[in-house]
């Protein structure tokens, strides 16, 4: 199949989450099976000026019709190989900033004028290089807009688009790109799109609302949450627009995938040592150079709890908060936390490295490459007290390093970890299902008390959840399946 995937951040280029990390790994899982991809998004100067870039080829002056006019733009292109392409839209008016959505913690006021240019832009280009796409694979509401466009009287009659069908994948539905109706002028579309069955939402546009309408197709990111966003309480006021989407066969729900050769703990070069499940004895290295990085007591036989979040309500890091001082006074635990976002958590978890030293250390910001790594790898639990989870991307990343998860029963984490019931049973971590400092309290000793009182059921665990196969390849057999539903 030829493949137009539009997104709004793709790793190694610019990300914000694991939207990012999908549209780095798949489209390159998905060109290695045969596809031809080509990755369409925009050129985020301040963040991808850094990385060099040796650029393939460009294309200058591309039209892309924006409000009553007409705006010019260029594409770099990127070609990684014969079946994967990027191609990055540079339009410095609305891409050249220092983050990708928001600023100080307020979003752009012109996000709306933003992505409706940037799909706009993806339309154009795939007319202009004769694309002819078999699928247009959209990623949240940034690229929502493409879906729409593809059923509009623009684009749904040109060669180009006479064999394109549309998939839309919804990463995170708490986010959905909802503004005041007056800047449908800059989408170009007519107020006849502005009903309940494309944008209309509460009297706002929303973009994702389109999105999910028009698409010929639509999937979350684990069968979980695809199953949870059907309801009211994890639906965000969409819930309705996506079981009747669900009634015409029109839902999937699709585990996302990591990239294994990069997460390998026996080939990591950012670890200070690699590791197998026979030979563990790099990981005990990796344990101690964490305690040393993050100021806490070295000592391989004191239990390591690490969690890497967004500081944010959607990961319940509040509830883990509030817990985090009763487990330190009261049981031998050490605990790195890695992240940032709310003020006040960031300001709390500064407060408790400081009450604690030498058992909590800290580390405010977005986690480096080997920060991160090294976190996965010399921890012996990771946390995930998650509210809602579309699919969760640490827990494989630990499970991968024999980093037991602690999670909360909730879409991707349910879907991925198996929990302890019987120490004769397969299981990958521990899980727990309400919501509060109790709960999550009494799930953490307890993995504590399996690690010290049944070292041989723990490494049972540690071996299932380091075989456990999270690849990419496994994921895109799912995605091929879902494009051919979307021909039918």
């Amino acid at each position: 199949m030829k493949i137009l995937w539009v997104t709004s951040e793709a790793t190694p280029y610019a990300k914000t989450g694991g939207l990012a990390d999908v549209s780095g790994a798949l489209p390159e899982a998905l060109a290695k099976r045969g596809h031809q991809v080509t990755v369409f998004m925009p050129y985020y100067r301040q963040q991808m000026g850094k990385l060099n870039l040796k650029f393939t080829g460009r294309l200058d002056l591309i039209g892309v019709p924006f409000g009553a006019g007409m705006e010019w733009a260029g594409v770099n292109i990127l070609k990684i190989n014969d079946n994967l392409t990027f191609m990055f839209l540079e339009y410095d008016r609305f891409f050249d900033r220092p983050r990708l959505y928001d600023w100080g913690g307020q979003e752009y006021g012109d996000n709306a004028e933003r992505f409706a240019f940037f799909c706009r832009a993806a339309m154009e280009v795939a007319v202009l290089q004769k694309l002819n796409p078999d699928i247009l694979h959209v990623n949240d509401w940034h690229a929502s807009l493409c879906s729409v466009y593809l059923k509009s009287d623009y684009y749904r009659t040109l060669p180009v688009f006479q064999n394109c069908r549309s998939a839309l994948t919804i990463h995170n539905i708490g986010y959905q790109g909802i503004f005041p109706k007056d800047k449908l002028y800059w989408t170009g579309l007519g107020w006849d799109f502005f009903n309940y069955t494309c944008l209309e939402f509460h009297d706002c546009i929303n973009y994702l609302h389109g999105g999910i309408m028009t698409s010929d197709m639509v999937n979350a990111v684990s069968p979980t949450y695809a199953s949870e966003i059907l309801s009211p309480e994890y639906g965000f006021g969409l819930d309705a627009s996506l079981r009747h989407v669900a009634a015409r066969g029109r839902l999937r729900g699709i585990l996302n995938g990591i990239d294994v050769d990069e997460w390998d703990p026996a080939k990591d070069k950012t670890l200070p040592a690699t590791f197998t499940t026979d030979d563990l004895s790099g990981k005990a290295v990796c344990k101690a150079e964490l305690q040393k990085q993050f100021g806490l007591k070295q000592d391989p036989d004191v239990p390591l709890f690490a969690t890497i979040s967004r500081f944010a309500e959607q990961k319940g890091l509040d509830v883990f908060a509030r817990g985090l001082e009763y487990l330190v006074q009261n049981f031998d635990m050490q605990f790195a936390v890695i992240g940032s976002g709310d003020m006040y958590l960031e300001n709390w978890f500064r407060y408790l490295a400081g009450k604690f030293p030498g058992k909590i250390g800290v580390y405010i910001g977005y986690a480096s490459q080997a920060t991160a790594h090294l976190a996965e790898a010399g921890a012996d639990f990771f946390v995930m007290p998650s509210r809602y989870e579309p699919c969760g991307l640490n827990q494989m990343y630990s499970m991968r390093y024999g980093t037991l998860p602690i999670v909360r029963s909730t879409g991707g984490l349910a879907d991925t970890v198996i929990n302890l019931t019987d120490d004769k049973e397969p299981a990958t971590g521990f899980v727990f299902w309400d919501l509060n400092s109790m709960a999550l309290n009494n799930t953490i000793t307890w993995a504590a008390n399996v690690r010290k009182s049944k070292p041989a059921v723990f490494r049972k665990m540690i071996r299932r959840a380091m075989t456990t196969d999270f690849s990419w390849n496994r994921t895109a057999g799912n995605y091929e399946r879902m494009y051919a539903d979307a021909h039918q």
